[in-house]
């Protein structure tokens, strides 16, 4: 057995690492950013991207809606994103090359993400894989990367043409920004401004044919407007070009350039140039400080900055219309379809459809839709608000009329199948209440949000754990409308109709070995009348308490790789003073590990 007395000085670190350490049981609530890169228009609403997420708002009334990992989105680090009003959707692009598919439901809303990490996944790349452009032509996209330009279909998802190798000779180029022109594909790549024919006859993979266009100065952005190729060179300005020398349009130092194609715009780092057919206009504001990208709405600016966050000058003066201090949301959820461990998709369906519960083999398309009828689903209400899968491998399923789960072998097989319905205080779990989500933590306990407060249930949603609802917590409200638990960090986040919070449940993904255990906090001082954490556990390890000479105070066993203690012994009452051994056995018994816990008192 190893002694690790490093635990007592990891207890003691700095408030940087306490910050990763939340005290369990305790809550936090939840604030936007700033940091503004992409803005688009979709209809009457504006979104914009920062680094952390995705934020949108009504210019009619400010209304903000916020979207980041926390809920739903994969990733961090936003490097483009692009509309497309023929499918109602938003694809997001992160620095890692990985992509999330935002399809919007008639209130602009992301009703399902999905999504598509092939680019980041991908062993065959540069390690870079940044996407620096999303465009949209013809029903497909182009993204612009770091290795040259992929053509995608978004609808069947798959990758229609990789063009890579398309500088002169065949070199590998990197691309920063495309456009098109009725005929033409024009690319601002690392070898130069380059241009290809859209015709279907022409293979675009074969690098002859692409043809260098020249230019004074190496190109970074483009944009095909009013029948100019317009670019911008980074420290020289802005030029225009038609079947003649290019032309300087506007001079500049700036190093970023942003076309807007619909609106004429081209954004610039401190100022915004509106190209008019023989004269260009220019705005600057103070306010502008590191401008990122701009659109026009009607005779008012929006404008992306990444140190001010959204500007508009829409109710006179510029000023920032981020949501700095607007909470976040779990929205759009990610709880309407999952996949089971048999690649079998699980998709509650709206009721406008009939409800219930649909089931799809991907591959085959094959096809069951569980109802409320005996022997095909038998569920409790045909009105399913969220789905989730334990660590088990079940389905679990929230609705308005009750709680439960199915086991999901042959399902497909067109044999009887019926819902099985937790029992608890002699009745069907939450028979007779709505129940509008449910999330599944580590240790397989699980989470329900009702509209009357939030619980903790057991294994098997026979045993209640927790409760609670505002009166006696600091939910916002008592109606839960959607529930997130991020494993490796043990926090539950809870979203009402009046804002977010989160809670840190004793709860959290667990390790593969005991190498980097927690104890937190350590020391435990007078004033803490909280639960002490153990965290970085494997599965269901056990772990004892004990004083100095050998005398077993408490024992208990790992929820995930969290363990958790309330510093009371045995008999109900709180140990006194002193320092303690903390013995951890995994439950294979292949590893274990011994450390000191001081309690202060």
């Amino acid at each position: 057995m190893r002694n690790f007395t490093l635990l007592l000085l990891w207890g003691m670190l700095t408030s940087a690492v306490h910050a990763q350490n939340v005290p369990l049981g305790t809550w936090e609530s939840h604030f936007s950013y700033r940091s503004a890169k992409h803005i688009l228009k979709v209809r009457n609403k504006i979104f914009c991207s920062s680094y952390n997420g995705l934020f949108r708002i009504d210019p009619a009334n400010d209304e903000i809606s916020n979207y980041s990992k926390a809920n739903g989105l994969s990733e961090v680090g936003i490097s483009s994103m692009a509309y497309d009003s023929t499918e109602n959707l938003i694809i997001l692009a992160y620095r890692s090359g990985n992509l999330d598919l935002l399809y919007l439901n008639k209130n602009l809303e992301p009703d399902q993400i999905i999504n598509w990490p092939f680019l980041a996944d991908a062993s065959d790349l540069p390690a870079n894989k940044q996407i620096s452009k999303i465009s949209f032509q013809n029903n497909k996209v182009y993204l612009s990367t770091n290795f040259g330009i992929i053509v995608l279909d978004p609808k069947l998802r798959k990758i229609e043409e990789t063009y890579r190798y398309i500088g002169p000779g065949g070199l590998e180029v990197s691309v920063t920004d495309i456009t098109f022109s009725s005929d033409s594909l024009f690319a601002a790549t690392s070898q130069g401004l380059l241009s290809t024919s859209l015709s279907s006859t022409v293979n675009k993979q074969y690098f002859a044919n692409w043809k260098i266009v020249p230019t004074p100065y190496k190109a970074i952005s483009v944009s095909y407007q009013n029948g100019n190729i317009n670019a911008g060179f980074s420290g020289h300005g802005v030029y225009k070009r038609n079947n003649a020398p290019w032309e300087l349009i506007y001079e500049s130092t700036s190093q970023t350039y942003s076309f807007s194609d619909k609106n004429n715009l081209v954004t610039l780092s401190d100022r915004i140039l509106v190209l008019n057919q023989n004269k260009t206009d220019v705005y600057q504001n103070p306010i502008f400080n590191a401008l990122q990208e701009s659109l026009r709405v009607n005779s008012y600016f929006w404008s992306a900055d990444s140190k001010q966050g959204l500007l508009s000058n829409k109710d006179g003066a510029f000023r920032s219309y981020s949501p700095a201090d607007a909470d976040t949301t779990i929205s759009p959820r990610t709880d309407s379809t999952i996949i089971d461990l048999n690649g079998l998709a699980w998709s509650r369906l709206p009721d406008y459809l009939g409800g219930g519960i649909s089931i799809k083999n991907i591959q085959t398309n094959k096809q069951r839709i569980l109802s409320t009828s005996i022997g095909n689903g038998g569920l409790p209400s045909s009105l399913v608000h969220s789905l989730t899968i334990d660590t088990d491998g079940y389905i679990w399923f929230a609705s308005e009329r009750g709680v439960g789960y199915f086991i999901p072998d042959d399902i497909l097989s067109g044999s009887a199948v019926n819902a099985i319905l937790p029992v608890y205080g002699q009745r069907k779990l939450f028979s007779s209440e709505r129940s509008n989500a449910i999330s599944v933590e580590p240790g397989n306990r699980k989470w329900i949000g009702t509209d009357n407060g939030l619980f903790q249930f057991t294994a098997d949603g026979t045993e209640l754990i927790k409760q609670f609802t505002a009166s006696d917590s600091p939910l916002p409200s008592s109606k839960i409308s959607a529930l997130n638990f991020e494993g490796a960090t043990g926090l539950l986040f809870v979203d009402t109709p009046n804002g977010m919070v989160s809670y840190r449940s004793d709860a959290s993904t667990p390790n593969e070995n005991l190498s980097t255990i927690t104890v937190f906090p350590n020391p435990v001082r007078p004033n803490f009348d909280g639960v002490l954490g153990v965290k970085g556990l494997m599965d269901n390890s056990t772990v004892k308490f004990t004083d100095l000479s050998g005398r077993l105070v408490y024992e208990t066993r790992s929820q995930g790789g969290t363990a958790s203690w309330d510093l009371n012994d045995y008999t109900g009452k709180r140990v006194r003073g002193g320092i303690y051994l903390i013995i951890i056995v995994s439950s294979d018994r292949s590893e274990k590990m011994a450390g000191k816990l001081a309690v202060i008192n």
